[in-house]
């Protein structure tokens, strides 16, 4: 990529800030990033079922699954992926209908249904040896091999290439640092109306961050969220899709556990 001068990227980041401020709704309006530090389970349910719903839908979702788990006489908040995986007994469909849905990975007659991700999710995490959220947030930090071998067959699973909810499923368990998703590179591409560098994006978010007074990690939850509502409304992959014309302009609890 060639050298950005100071003024290039003086112009860059206002044609960035200017996205921010038009394009997402005003940040009273966004919401809260959840995280589950002591939860893979709920960490896992999150990161597969936040593509291209309403994140009201996911919040629905895990507080039924806190219920079920209570009346079992467990807590989801403390569950890794062993006891995700002992919630499938009760059958799928049982499951889809008492805790999940019957919505599908994507529209597609034949695509798995997110449950089934889930369960596949969970069975990944166990297979690789990483069954709780700290397990993750430790190898995250070692670059251990379980974690290697985790992200791998994450990736391997269906629909699950771009490496969105695995991104995803790195927020939620608590870990801020992680590098920007395809949704974030594509709308700082869009917005500033050329591509940028991970370090480059992190730089705008950053520095838009603190010029609205929010996080960097509350920003890119505002911005994941506007993504998979275009997403929702286009039918696009993050990589192809021009939500924001190029160079258009023209949860503050960060580290916040969900449990309520």
């Amino acid at each position: 990529m060639t050298a950005t001068t100071p003024e290039t990227a003086t112009v860059q980041f206002d044609r960035f800030m200017q996205a921010v401020r038009t394009v997402l709704p005003p940040p009273s309006k966004w919401a809260l990033l959840a995280t589950y530090p002591n939860s893979l389970a709920e960490c896992i349910i999150d990161a597969l079922w936040s593509e291209r719903v309403k994140y009201a839908t996911v919040v629905e979702i895990i507080e039924r699954y806190r219920a079920f788990r209570r009346r079992a006489g467990g807590d989801g908040d403390q569950d890794g992926a062993p006891e995700l995986i002992r919630t499938f007994e009760i059958g799928f469909d049982a499951w889809m209908d008492q805790i999940g849905n019957h919505q599908r990975a994507y529209s597609r007659d034949r695509a798995p249904r997110k449950a089934e991700l889930v369960l596949q999710g969970a069975r990944a995490a166990v297979a690789a040896r990483v069954e709780t959220a700290a397990q993750l947030r430790d190898g995250y930090a070692s670059q251990s091999t379980p974690f290697q071998d985790f992200h791998r067959i994450w990736l391997e699973l269906p629909s699950q290439h771009s490496g969105l909810t695995w991104e995803r499923l790195l927020l939620v368990s608590g870990i801020d640092t992680v590098p920007p998703d395809l949704w974030l590179t594509e709308f700082a591409a869009n917005a500033t109306g050329r591509p940028q560098s991970d370090q480059s994006v992190l730089d705008l978010v950053g520095r838009a961050a603190q010029e609205i007074g929010a996080t960097p990690l509350r920003l890119r939850n505002a911005i994941w969220q506007h993504q998979t509502k275009s997403d929702r409304a286009e039918g696009g992959s993050p990589a192809g899709s021009h939500r924001l014309a190029p160079g258009a302009a023209a949860n503050e609890e960060v580290g916040r556990s969900a449990r309520r």
